[in-house]
């Protein structure tokens, strides 16, 4: 799968944009660094996308400003990002970008959806981290320092991310309309099993 594709059509989703605009969004979400997102790479995506029906296009001009060709996502594009974020999600390599980014554009996803693709990845980080113990203690007193670091390390990450995903998992719940400004910090609204339990004892 595109990267760049995730990437591209996970911004167009929030409103219409122009390739410099979703450089400077890459840019500001430092995802040249974890997602190793090239600037070039966007505006190549854009023609691909283009001629592949994902999004569609039009010059439009803002004041005195240049004409720029300004891209919005179409409804083939909508249906493939879905995909693009849940293939992401369960990606087998938990801990790179293509999770991450799974993570970034949940939101492609509807919430029932999300829900279950995060369920998936939790029993396979725990399946993972099983393996791991178990590893760990096969190979305790029996290699050296240095190379058992190695294997703790992997083990540490691996733990590490099972424990962001619960709190993802968590707020996915309960959150009561399926939009960005819902995952905002603050107060947390009830879960919908506990709005729902409220309304069956009016």
């Amino acid at each position: 799968m595109s990267k760049y594709e995730l990437v591209v059509m996970g911004f167009l989703l929030e409103r219409p944009m122009h390739g410099y605009h979703i450089n400077q969004q890459v840019k500001v979400h430092r995802m040249d660094s974890w997602a190793k997102i090239s600037p070039p790479m966007i505006y190549k995506t854009l023609a691909h996308l283009d001629r592949e029906g994902m999004v569609i296009s039009r010059r439009e001009r803002e004041g005195l400003m240049p004409e720029r060709r300004v891209y919005r996502l179409t409804q083939k594009g909508k249906e493939r990002l879905a995909r693009l974020v849940e293939k992401s999600l369960l990606d087998k390599n938990i801990t790179y970008d293509l999770s991450n980014l799974g993570y970034f554009f949940i939101f492609a996803l509807d919430q029932d959806k999300a829900l279950q693709c995060l369920n998936k990845k939790r029993e396979l980080l725990e399946r993972t981290l099983r393996s791991l113990r178990k590893r760990l203690e096969e190979f305790r007193g029996k290699t050296p320092a240095n190379r058992f670091l190695v294997l703790e390390k992997d083990y540490d990450r691996f733990r590490s991310e099972l424990h962001h995903l619960n709190k993802i998992i968590e707020r996915v719940e309960r959150c009561t309309e399926w939009k960005q400004e819902a995952f905002l910090d603050g107060d947390r609204p009830p879960s919908r099993q506990e709005r729902g339990g409220d309304e069956e004892g009016r």
